[in-house]
């Protein structure tokens, strides 16, 4: 497999299950109970097609009749109970509820809405969201009925404060007249929730066993041709992860990019890996360089970021040629992301906080602005930056003996050379082929180290 193609998409994506078959399935408890999750889902799922057909039918009659009869004399309708509407899958991060749901859809042919209650907290967000996907059909479905829709909302525990009051109480109401099943996601028991709670079932699902677990990681490793991770690695990230296996795939995705074989240096950077990190940046790369048109966009997108900076500084430094192909453009880019650095050096050493907007407004806006005319609307590979917990990057031999060949000529570190000098001469080489000729003769290269410029 072609190294780059290797890390095109977020191993937990690439590797998530298409099909109940393909799943290892979490244990789970109602009330105490132990039950079957999958069979438990997918009947809830059946019945609840079965009951509201029956009370849309005899929903048509009444409103048939009503049209005819007195006031006084009008009946009323029926709403499916909540209980048999929705369901809520609760447990820890990473242990396979939003899969199991996805899986189980792609079972029955349905189509998923998903959305997060955390990002979609107040009453008039919810409802704009899902009212109109819990009441009715779009065109295409009355055209086909090729699929149903299964409504999948996540994180129902991140609502609940002072501005989200009423989404609770809007959620219910959906529930009592959706035309769709509903699974609700929560990492943890809310005091605050009760109210949910005690209309609908919950489920308290469990994380996998260690040897699923093992299973699971060991084929991933058989199918990516891993061989750089250690017995003693798998164990450090399993606990680390504590049965979050979301975080672990995450994990080895980024261990297995790292070249440095000190024992002690690779449990640093294993420790040093966080929950979702991989994927969290994955997602800021992409929208910095493909949905930002802002600045105030940027500097939001990179300012509630829980990824540290100078872990985010690599991998946009890493990515920047990949989005951002004009060569004003990624001049420009390039020299707005060393001034931020230059800045937040400052900041860091003088404590002059008083520069952190402007550090923002060149990291992000800086970075992601400069291409938005040329920008391309195409999938991009986002590239791991090579690094280790030192701060330093790791580099292979050619990548070695071409900074050594530039440090002869200029008193640079290995990070400059990498991080500003090799961008610097990528652009101008990309300018015309005389001046890759002019570098090469220069510093003496050879074929590798002429393509590394490229």
């Amino acid at each position: 497999m072609n190294e780059k193609d290797k890390f095109k998409i977020p191993w937990v994506e690439k590797y998530r299950p298409k099909s109940i078959k393909e799943m290892a399935i979490p244990s789970a408890k109602v009330k105490g109970q132990k039950v079957n999750l999958a069979e438990e889902l997918i009947e809830f799922i059946k019945i609840f097609f079965n009951d509201i057909e029956k009370i849309n039918r005899f929903n048509q009659e009444i409103r048939v009749f009503n049209r005819n009869a007195q006031e006084k004399e009008q009946k009323k309708e029926k709403n499916l109970p909540q209980e048999k509407a929705a369901v809520l899958l609760e447990g820890q991060p990473g242990i396979g509820k939003t899969s199991i749901v996805y899986a189980i859809a792609n079972d029955l042919n349905m189509e998923v809405i998903e959305t997060n209650a955390s990002d979609t907290r107040t009453r008039d967000t919810l409802e704009a969201k899902l009212k109109e996907s819990s009441k009715s059909k779009g065109i295409m479905d009355f055209i086909s009925e090729s699929k149903k829709k299964l409504i999948l909302i996540d994180e129902i525990d991140g609502i609940y404060g002072t501005k989200d009051r009423g989404a609770v109480p809007t959620i219910l109401e959906l529930i009592k007249s959706t035309q769709f099943p509903i699974i609700m996601c929560a990492n943890e028991y809310k005091t605050s929730l009760q109210s949910l709670y005690n209309a609908i079932p919950r489920y308290e699902v469990n994380p996998l066993s260690k040897s699923e677990i093992l299973k699971i990681i060991n084929k991933i490793i058989e199918r990516e041709q891993i061989e750089s991770i250690s017995q003693e690695d798998l164990e450090l990230i399993m606990g680390k992860n504590e049965g979050d296996l979301r975080g672990l795939i995450n994990d080895l995705q980024a261990l297995s990019q790292i070249t440095d074989e000190n024992p002690i240096e690779r449990n640093k950077i294993i420790l040093s890996l966080h929950r979702d990190t991989t994927k969290e940046i994955f997602g800021i790369i992409r929208d910095l360089f493909q949905t930002v048109n802002t600045l105030n966009e940027a500097r939001d997108l990179t300012n509630k970021s829980d990824v540290d900076y100078n872990f985010l500084y690599k991998w946009i430094n890493e990515n920047l040629p990949s989005f951002i192909q004009n060569k004003n453009d990624l001049t420009n880019a390039f020299e707005n992301l060393a001034i931020a650095d230059q800045i937040f050096g400052r900041i860091n050493k003088n404590m002059q906080w008083s520069l952190l907007p402007y550090f923002y407004d060149l990291f992000a806006g800086g970075v992601a602005l400069p291409g938005i005319e040329n920008r391309s609307k195409g999938f991009k590979t986002v590239s791991f930056p090579r690094y280790s917990s030192s701060t330093s990057y790791s580099f292979n031999i050619s990548e070695k003996s071409l900074i050594q060949k530039i440090q002869a000529k200029y008193p640079l570190s290995e990070i400059e050379v990498f991080r500003d000098f090799i961008p610097f001469l990528r652009i101008f080489i990309s300018i015309s082929r005389r001046n890759l000729k002019i570098v090469s003769d220069w510093l003496e290269l050879d074929a590798k180290e002429k393509k590394l410029l490229k």
